[in-house]
């Protein structure tokens, strides 16, 4: 099933990073700690979301089919945050909703890491 998965991902993107592994490796290869990220189907209305943690904060990563639809998506983002401090970032064909309701993170240089990097790897 993931190779049918990564298969999918790469015809979609074309030229982009295929699935939110890629963004996952990306932020292990810049030293963050993600884990426990699992498949949560649309989290965010029309995506294909994995959700998890990346050094104590909260993420959801989702694929859409295209720009247009992630960029509708963002305000559901804003949603899931709800009162924690957190982002919500749309990146080409992807939005990643990162949040801090344990206030892990208060300068938000974490926060603010994670970004970079998901921004640098989905572009």
């Amino acid at each position: 099933m993931r190779r049918k998965g990564l298969a999918l991902g790469a015809l979609l993107l074309a030229g982009c990073s295929s699935n939110a592994n890629d963004v996952l490796d990306a932020w292990k290869a810049a030293g963050e700690s993600p884990s426990g990220f699992t498949d949560v189907g649309e989290k965010l209305p029309g995506g294909r979301c994995q959700a998890g943690k990346v050094s104590g904060l909260e993420a959801t990563v989702c694929l859409f089919e295209g720009t247009e639809q992630a960029k509708k998506a963002e305000d559901a983002g804003w949603a899931l945050i709800g009162d924690a401090v957190g982002s919500a970032v749309v990146s080409g064909k992807w939005v990643l909703v990162v949040a801090d309701p344990r206030k892990e993170d208060p300068s938000g240089r974490r926060m603010n890491a994670l970004v970079k990097t998901y921004q640098q790897k989905t572009r």
